[in-house]
């Protein structure tokens, strides 16, 4: 018998599967999604076990729902960080306060977004659900550079070496405790190679 997945309409029903979600984050976020179970997130949410499986099919499903939330939580703060910038005819500030947004967003869930990484190396599905949630922040950030004479040949493979370049300095910066790497060197070396894709 295949099981039904429930979609919420009532309020009650549609308080419950927030009360997973939010359970599962805090979870996630905390022990990470390995070392977190679905009666784990049954006990949090403070529902039984069966009550969670009405909602999603398992805690893929779960995490799947949580990259698209959190996808959406970035784009909110980085639209609202890009509102913030008084010049936006100087290409080097920019790029450093387009730095400095993504640097910021990463300790919104830091723990969270480390999961999202590590899964993403590991399965294919969430890798393709985290790049669909990137696309609207990348065009954000695109239109937010559309007053500069940019380079855009090859735009898809130079977004692919942007995005990584400074995902990979956010990453340096903000999860390796034992870096030996000048963290402003760093988003400063950043920003130059940027402006050299870019230019």
């Amino acid at each position: 018998m295949i099981r039904k997945i429930r979609v919420p309409i009532q309020k009650r029903s549609i308080e419950k599967r927030k009360n997973i979600i939010d359970a599962a984050l805090k979870l996630f976020n905390t022990k990470g999604y390995f070392n977190t179970s679905m009666a784990e997130i049954a006990k949090e949410a403070d529902l039984a076990i069966g009550g969670i499986y009405a909602y999603f099919k398992d805690k893929k499903d779960i995490f799947l729902e949580l990259v698209s939330l959190y996808g959406n939580t970035i784009y909110n703060h980085s639209v609202e960080e890009l509102s913030k910038i008084k010049d936006t005819n100087d290409l080097d500030l920019m790029i450093k306060t387009t730095i400095n947004i993504i640097l910021q967003s990463h300790k919104i869930f830091p723990k969270f977004h480390k999961e999202i990484m590590i899964l993403c190396s590991m399965d294919n599905e969430i890798k393709y659900q985290v790049r669909e949630q990137q696309k609207p922040l990348l065009n954000k950030y695109q239109e937010e550079f559309k007053n500069f004479d940019l380079n855009l040949k090859n735009k898809s493979e130079k977004n692919f070496l942007l995005y990584s370049l400074i995902e990979d300095t956010c990453h340096e910066i903000i999860y390796d405790e034992k870096s030996i790497l000048n963290k402003n060197i760093l988003v400063e070396e950043c920003a130059e190679v940027i402006k050299k894709i870019l230019l």
